[in-house]
């Protein structure tokens, strides 16, 4: 039968199902009631009539509103709509199509799934190989596990995946050794020619997908010769390998986005240089500072530029819930109805992993993680461990070894992490820096063209700039993408800011009366030399005071004037 899901409110979770007719709304007596304060006490009503479902807004304060349209009278509910009623959002279900049924099967036989899968032979060894790679969370990872497929599937000495043509390979996997030489003549018979071809006690097959050219080998040796039998194992784990490397490729393909730390005060510049030399070296990477100050920016900046530029980025906030931290770092096991979740450093493998805020990672699981980082290893899916490649970044407030000599960090972790350490200095440690960063969040804010910047006024340059920033970053990129959107193409004065950027200070608690009249007489003073275009004869007689008050009053104040055609 259908059923309504609550995505979002107070009841967020819920289901209900839907047999023929429900309202839905705030008072305890509707078939579906919503503890919203928005929501009407009858709001709306759902009627099910032959398949199809309606939707009807009973006279509601707020309305009812299907997929993003406020709905007038009645309206026809499809699957996977989305219904608003005041905070809460309720998605729309069609009629299962699968179901459980009271009837009787019959006589059962049946045994347990691990005594029907194959042992031995070469059916046990596609169906493992095919097993290992579909778990694989990145290309790098499937070429491994293709390689150690092929030597404990066929008893060999060393095997590898490649990457490359004919004019050249690109070791991607070696097991086994640590390097192989592949004859030509087998290279041109995978690549060229498409089989899968031996010579001795050496053997490839191409690593193609369904329809296209071979893009890589899969090689392996040892000192029996190889037969029939064995090269169509062979073709089936690199025709397989192949389908799985270009699946997992095109899952995480997407566009990356820029990454730039702009500014150009000493200061910073002293950082940049620094997240450098952490992007050329391999070894950990603990950035500290302020909330604010773009922590997981220099992360990104750190990845991007590092040999592991096209691996996976993986984040985990350390922040969240106990169980949920566990489960994204560590992996979660299989349940009905919940598949299982690889571990945060599975994923990470031949990338980074970054976690953010440390001290807040609880001390079980940091145990658990210091383990592992020294090993070098991921809790597998099948359990167990399993080999990872991967850098670990960690963000905090405060330097590593200081918050473990405070006992918020496990110190066998904050050993782990022991490496390049990088702290971000605060805003207002570096103001020149303000209206490159004001330009580069407006060229960049949603919804606005870049050549419609709003441009600033010398007198809201110089608040901006006196600002103490207290959200730092953040705070200016919010502020410079709202002032683009609202005055996009215009000039932004310094009665357009924020008025706590107005104001010049963080502390309102200080405001008293005399301060709150001299900033509203110089920006009446800085409005009329802008609406006077810097002439100041013109923004006296707005202002209805002498040309020599209005010079006083210029300097006092410490305003710009700036003369432009009008």
């Amino acid at each position: 039968m259908p059923a309504l899901l609550l995505l979002t409110g107070p009841s967020a979770g819920l289901r209900f199902d839907v047999v023929t007719e429900a309202i839905l709304g705030r008072s305890p007596s509707c078939e579906i009631p919503l503890e919203d304060h928005k929501v009407s006490r009858r709001h709306a009503k759902i009627v099910v009539e032959q398949g199809q479902a309606k939707i009807t807004d009973l006279g509601s304060r707020n309305g009812t509103v299907v997929n993003g349209e406020r709905i007038e009278g009645e309206a026809i509910l499809l699957p996977g709509d989305r219904v608003q009623v005041g905070d809460t959002t309720i998605l729309f279900e069609p009629p299962t199509r699968a179901a459980f049924a009271e009837k009787d099967a019959g006589n059962l036989t049946g045994a347990l799934v691990e005594e029907l899968l194959p042992r031995v032979g070469s059916d046990a060894a596609v169906f493992s190989a095919a097993a290992a790679m579909i778990g694989a969370t990145s290309e790098a990872m499937v070429l491994r596990r293709a390689a150690e497929e092929v030597v404990r599937s066929m008893n060999a000495d060393r095997a590898a995946a490649l990457l490359g043509g004919t004019e050249g390979l690109l070791t991607a996997a070696v097991v086994g050794a640590a390097s192989v030489e592949v004859p030509r003549s087998l290279v041109r018979a995978a690549l060229e020619r498409r089989e899968a071809a031996s010579a001795g006690g050496s053997a490839v097959a191409p690593l193609a997908a369904s329809g296209g050219a071979p893009f890589g080998l899969l090689y392996v040796e040892r000192t029996e010769p190889f037969d029939v039998g064995d090269r169509r194992v062979l073709a089936m784990i690199g025709r397989l390998a192949g389908e799985t490397y270009t699946r997992v490729r095109a899952s995480g393909e997407r566009e990356r986005p820029e990454v730039a730390l702009v500014g150009s005060s000493r200061q910073f510049r002293k950082t940049v240089e620094q997240a450098r030399r952490a992007a050329a070296s391999g070894e950990p990477v603990a950035i500290f500072g302020e909330p604010g100050t773009g922590k997981m920016l220099t992360a990104q900046y750190i990845h991007s530029r590092s040999s592991r530029a096209l691996g996976p980025f993986i984040q985990v906030d350390c922040r969240a819930g106990a169980i949920a931290v566990e489960e994204a770092l560590l992996g979660r096991a299989s349940a009905p109805g919940v598949p299982p979740l690889p571990s945060a450093l599975l994923r990470a493998d031949g990338g980074t992993l970054v976690l953010q805020g440390i001290e807040s990672l609880p001390r079980q699981a940091a145990e658990r993680l210091a383990r592992l980082l020294h090993k070098r290893v991921a809790p597998a899916p099948g359990g167990g461990e399993e080999k990872v490649d991967l850098r670990v970044i960690a963000t905090a407030g405060h330097p590593v070894e200081l918050l473990a000599s405070r006992g918020e960090v496990d110190p066998v972790l904050a050993r782990a992490l022991s490496g390049t350490q990088i702290e971000l200095i605060p805003l207002r440690d570096r103001r020149t820096d303000v209206p490159a960063l004001f330009e580069y969040f407006a060229q960049r804010a949603p919804r606005v063209p870049r050549r419609e910047v709003p441009q600033l006024s010398p007198d809201a340059r110089r608040l901006l700039v006196d600002y103490g920033w207290p959200g730092n970053v953040r705070e200016l990129r919010l502020v410079s993408e709202r002032l683009a959107l609202l005055y996009s193409g215009s000039e932004v004065t310094a009665l357009k800011l924020p008025p706590e950027v107005q104001e010049g200070v963080i502390q309102q608690s200080a405001r008293n009366l005399q301060r709150m009249i001299q900033r509203l007489e110089r920006d009446a003073i800085s409005e009329a030399l802008r609406e006077a275009c810097g002439k100041k004869i013109k923004a006296a007689a707005i202002l209805g005071i002498s040309r020599p008050t209005l010079d006083k009053k210029i300097g006092d104040y410490g305003l710009v004037v700036e003369k432009r055609r009008a």
